[in-house]
């Protein structure tokens, strides 16, 4: 299962061809999973109706009695759909099954809710929002890693948008050293180390090695919250990826309106975040293994954008060491 030497590979000068066609084939597999949608009937009536009794119990004094919100988030109408709508069904049942109710801080006991109330309950949520109802449960054994998904956005349907106020402070190649490499590797630790164990004390043998901000950073927060945080970060950071005026690190405006650059992105935003939801079901299995879908969207981007060479486009002879030839698609 480790995959850390391919990881090394990745952020390293370069990628082996063949690595890249087996990435590319299984980066494209993750865009070709055309799975059932909420318009298919995945949940059944009488399981909305157990969520429904269940949600009345356990819910509806902070997200309201009609999931209109009150202290909490609305769980019905635009909001909610616009919120929700880039995550699989699976996203929703994590959040509920592991995080709600907030009675404790996540992660610091079991969760509250069995896997069956948790999906009696993303029943109900469905139906209270118009989902048509089938004949079958919305299945609460495979749950987590459901790829049903909403269908698609009305046309008449946009997003809240917020322009941009500043203009890029750092290289595409910064934000990519400052954010995405460092969270990432965080990331790819749990494919050997459990987040769950208690942190290891320092080796005695590396004492004076030199200062380890990774060290200091998990020795002040711990566990899971520290993946969490990681997984957090790239599905939030990844949208500067397209800020209008981003330059790369050899002087190249950022390729931002192209449409593999946007593809890219909004994969890496889909798995980042699954990454997430994952993380909050602290298991150890599911996110190693999901470490794979993170390697492959990084690699698809990189085998395009970044490792191009040879080509000598605009080389610049006062920074011989830096590409000229990326952000400019293979």
């Amino acid at each position: 299962m480790p995959r850390m030497s391919h990881v090394r590979r990745l952020f390293g000068a370069a990628i082996a061809a063949a690595a890249i066609v087996f990435l590319l084939t299984a980066s494209a597999s993750i865009d070709a999973q055309a799975q059932a949608t909420l318009q298919d009937g995945v949940f059944s009536d009488a399981q909305a109706t157990r969520g429904q009794a269940l949600y009345a119990q356990r819910c509806a004094g902070c997200h309201g009695p009609k999931l209109e919100g009150a202290q909490a988030p609305p769980l019905a109408g635009s909001a909610f759909t616009l919120k929700w709508r880039r995550e699989p069904l699976s996203a929703l049942f994590i959040k509920i099954r592991y995080t709600m109710p907030p009675t404790v801080p996540p992660g610091t006991g079991a969760p509250q809710l069995t896997p069956e109330q948790g999906a009696d309950l993303v029943a109900h949520v469905l139906k209270t929002n118009g989902f048509p109802a089938g004949k079958t449960d919305f299945a609460a054994a495979d749950a987590t890693t459901s790829r049903i998904g909403w269908p698609a956005a009305p046309a008449n349907e946009t997003a809240p948008t917020v322009a941009a106020r500043f203009a890029p402070t750092g290289t595409l190649n910064q934000l990519m050293r400052g954010i995405f490499f460092p969270n990432s590797n965080l990331l790819f630790t749990v494919q050997t180390r459990d987040p769950a164990a208690p942190v290891p004390p320092p080796d005695p043998a590396a004492k004076g090695a030199g200062f380890s901000v990774f060290e200091w950073g998990q020795g002040i927060y711990t566990g899971w919250p520290v993946i969490e945080n990681a997984a957090a970060a790239l599905a939030d950071a990844s949208p500067w990826m397209l800020t209008p005026g981003l330059r790369c690190e050899n002087g190249r405006i950022a390729p931002v309106t192209e449409p593999d650059w946007i593809r890219f992105t909004e994969q890496m935003v889909s798995v980042a975040k699954r990454g997430y939801r994952l993380a909050q079901t602290r298991n150890q299995e599911a996110v190693a293994e999901w470490t794979g879908d993170l390697s492959d969207a990084c690699a698809a981007c990189h085998s395009v954008y970044r490792d191009v060479g040879g080509r000598g486009r605009g080389a610049n002879p006062l920074a011989p060491g830096v590409n000229p030839a990326r952000c400019t698609h293979r």
